[in-house]
């Protein structure tokens, strides 16, 4: 439950972060979008993979305690 709330927390930082970066006048647009993909292929690179591990595992080992955090 821990992580969960972390990860709640970080999303919820990132997500309040790209809102001030495009309502922010002072970076040209441009900018902005180089910023926002750079960010979205870097969770990309981090989510992908540990989503297909995790999928992985479930193939894996079925009988796993995934109550862990």
């Amino acid at each position: 439950m821990r992580l969960r709330h972390a990860v709640i927390a970080l999303l919820t930082l990132v997500v309040i972060a790209h809102v001030f970066l495009w309502l922010s006048d002072q970076m040209p647009f441009e900018t902005k979008w180089r910023l926002t993909v750079i960010n979205a292929l870097g969770w990309a690179a981090v989510l992908i993979p540990a989503y297909g591990v995790g999928r992985w595992l479930d193939h894996r080992f079925p009988d796993r305690d995934k109550t862990k955090d």
